[in-house]
């Protein structure tokens, strides 16, 4: 069995997750002021019967909504990627102990994040929503410095998984080397 391989392509999937997730959050949230500057033409005569700012209140929020249930699934989706990852480093024959410690280092930033970070995040966000008052706006600015240390942790994560990939691919690289130059040469006839 090729667990190495299975790890790196789990690997894969969890970076390249890491990325689309993170893309899909960002171009939600933006998506809101674009269809408010050019909304469909079904939605005009609806969208004409409310203010501006509370049209822009409901459809962030809506964005939020569905951003925090992206987050839940893929934090999930995480943990289950990273038990695989470290799964297949676990049962592979010799290999080096930093890949399972740096996957580690990644599920325990999906801990932090899963169990810390978001469910501040997302109490302080459903009351920031449609926040008016100075009170409510001191949460929205612990909301931001939230937001930015989630970000941080996953550029963090990021940062490490793509560190683990390229030693899975230099090991790989090594040991692929090493069979090649000790193989014995084929009999001429």
């Amino acid at each position: 069995m090729h667990f190495r391989r299975l790890s790196a392509l789990a690997l894969g999937g969890w970076l390249a997750g890491s990325l689309l997730v993170a893309a899909f959050q960002v171009e939600n949230t933006r998506s809101v002021d674009r269809l408010i500057r050019t909304p469909a033409r079904e939605a005009v005569d609806v969208l004409a019967k409310m203010q501006e700012s509370e049209v822009r209140a409901v459809m962030l929020y809506h964005a939020s909504e569905i951003n925090r249930l992206v987050t839940g699934y893929w934090e999930m989706t995480q943990f289950a990627l990273g038990a695989l990852v470290l799964a297949g480093l676990f049962f592979s024959p010799s290999g080096s102990k930093y890949p399972a410690v740096m996957c580690v280092l990644m599920l325990a930033t999906v801990a932090f994040l899963h169990w810390f970070m978001t469910p501040q995040i997302e109490n302080l966000a459903r009351a920031a929503s449609f926040s008016k008052t100075a009170q409510e706006s001191v949460a929205a600015d612990r909301l931001r410095s939230l937001q930015t240390g989630y970000s941080t942790a996953e550029y963090l994560k990021l940062a490490i998984g793509f560190l683990m990939a390229w030693a899975l691919l230099k090991r790989a690289r090594r040991s692929h080397r090493h069979t090649s130059s000790t193989a014995p040469a084929p009999e001429a006839d």
